[in-house]
């Protein structure tokens, strides 16, 4: 499993700024991988890349972040189950 945080300069041109958004990104995702995203994964041989960017135009407090990332979780683990077992019955 590996993960890319991406801030963008265009938006937050103070690097304080972005570092910031990172960092809470990192702290939710850290806090919330275990129960959320690595109970569903039941193969570990497999590679997962997940690329976050945050599109947003202000920073937003830790809660704002901890919603969110819950929320991607919940989008992510039945698309992550959909292709463990199309793979298991060979189809691809």
């Amino acid at each position: 499993m590996q993960v890319v945080i991406n801030v963008s300069k265009k938006r937050f041109k103070r690097a304080v700024d972005r570092n910031v958004i990172k960092r809470r990104t990192r702290e939710v995702y850290r806090l919330q991988k275990q129960l959320q995203l690595y109970s569903s994964l039941t193969d570990s041989s497999k590679l997962l890349l997940l690329s976050v960017q945050f599109i947003g135009k202000q920073i937003y407090d830790y809660s704002f972040f901890e919603k969110r990332m819950t929320g991607v979780f919940k989008k992510l683990v039945p698309l992550i189950g959909i292709s463990q077992v199309e793979e298991a019955n060979g189809d691809s």
